[in-house]
């Protein structure tokens, strides 16, 4: 109980911080990827820059300019006035250079229009770095500078490099990334395992304790209801005991089973608690498990004037891997909570089937049914749906027993509304 509540807590805490860090995370990332642009940006009208004085002094500017290509990874056009060109980059298989000057011309019309509109000084991008995209949707930064050969010759030099996409960008600091948000999930991990274990420590030892001593106080209960229960067998074998008196010791008889009941139970699951429960694992012959079932509890059904069906099957069942005490303790549990709350007159059933590598066992009753709201609280220890404790045989141990014992066989239970009334469990175990 306290494991499953420190793992739900820590997935809580984890879930909870993680969530808040990998959004802030990715807000750093998305902020850093942004600056990122901005650097190779300025990188880019530095570089340009120098090229441009670079070239002022130049002697043969075609050279310069195919150097540049290959050293800065730069598309350039070298044109005079008139657009007549001098220069232009060659065009690739993956570069169409007058796609890219095409594009970059419209975005240099588009904020020569926005600046002639506006009484916004924007004066600084015309001037300075503009960023376009092409048809195909690759981002480019461009310039156009106006060069004054040493010849004296006015030309401009259009000079535009591909800019690096943010999927790069995040692929260059991936390692990165992802390093640092699994460091801070240990650290978040191992700090809410600290926490929570602290948290909880004084509740597992008050549980612990509580556990010893109901372990201890059913051994010892044990022993007197043996002695009592013996002594009123040898009361009751007295012919000459009178009526009531022979009522009085029916009485004590089966309140001693009924309490003998309750420490059996409750030996069970302190065994299950200390993790001491045990399986012995074989081949069970689910054919014969459920005729013994059946002969076993037709006689009570009959005599409760209830109906037990049994479901066929007409070829054998395969062998099921498990402990047979166990698991015929599990339908047992089943089926008597189906007796108790049955119906006079109505049909229970036990059925088997096979899918998916499981076999499957069924017990429906035609009863009072669960109520919706109680369906999530029946397998607590203790837990009675039946407020008025009309049924005093059930102590509200038996399907945490059940559920218990279906998770060792690594099992799972489920509960369905019998169509009419009434509920239906299925018991699925591995085969």
């Amino acid at each position: 109980m306290i494991k499953k509540l420190k793992k739900r807590l820590t997935l809580i805490f984890v879930c909870s911080i993680m969530s808040i860090f990998t959004l802030v995370f990715c807000l750093f990332i998305t902020e850093n990827i942004k600056s990122e642009k901005e650097e190779e940006m300025n990188y880019f009208g530095r570089m340009a820059t120098y090229l441009v004085l670079q070239l002022e002094n130049s002697s043969d500017l075609n050279l310069d300019l195919e150097v540049a290509e290959q050293f800065y990874d730069f598309l350039l056009r070298l044109a005079k006035p008139d657009n007549t060109t001098l220069y232009i980059s060659p065009s690739t298989s993956d570069t169409d250079i007058d796609t890219i000057l095409t594009a970059f011309e419209e975005e240099r019309q588009n904020v020569l229009t926005a600046y002639s509109t506006s009484s916004t000084n924007i004066q600084s991008s015309l001037s300075g770095t503009h960023t376009f995209s092409t048809p195909d949707n690759r981002s480019f930064y461009g310039i156009v500078a106006e060069i004054i050969a040493k010849d004296g010759e006015y030309v401009q030099l259009y000079i535009i490099k591909e800019a690096t996409t943010s999927t790069v960008l995040l692929k260059n600091h991936l390692a990165f990334y992802i390093t640092t948000w699994l460091i801070v999930f240990v650290l978040i991990l191992f700090l809410a395992r600290l926490l929570i274990s602290t948290a909880t420590k004084p509740t597992e030892s008050a549980l612990q304790s509580q556990k010893e001593f109901i372990a201890s106080a059913s051994h010892e209960l044990k022993s007197p209801l043996a002695v009592i229960l013996s002594s009123a067998e040898c009361i009751g074998s007295d012919e000459t005991l009178s009526t009531e008196n022979k009522q009085h010791t029916e009485i004590i008889d089966s309140e001693c089973m009924r309490m003998s009941k309750l420490v059996q139970d409750l030996l069970l699951l302190s065994s299950a608690d200390a993790n001491t429960w045990t399986l012995n694992t074989s081949d069970i012959d689910v054919d014969t498990l459920l005729i013994n079932i059946y002969e076993k509890y037709e006689p009570i059904c009959s005599q409760k004037t209830l109906f037990f069906k049994l479901g066929t099957n007409d070829e054998l069942y395969p062998h099921l891997k498990g402990d047979l005490d166990r698991i015929h303790q599990i339908l047992s549990i089943f089926i008597d909570n189906a007796i108790t709350y049955s119906f006079p007159k109505s049909e229970i059933s036990l059925d088997a089937t096979t899918a998916k590598n499981m076999m499957i066992f069924s017990v429906t009753d035609h009863g009072m049914g669960i109520k919706d709201k109680d369906k999530p609280f029946i397998y607590d220890r203790f837990f009675c749906a039946d407020k008025s404790r009309t049924h005093k045989e059930h102590y509200g141990l038996g399907l945490s027993i059940a559920k218990e014992l279906v998770e060792m066989h690594k099992g799972t239970i489920e509960l369905a509304d019998t169509p009419g009334g009434g509920c239906t469990f299925k018991i699925s175990l591995p085969l």
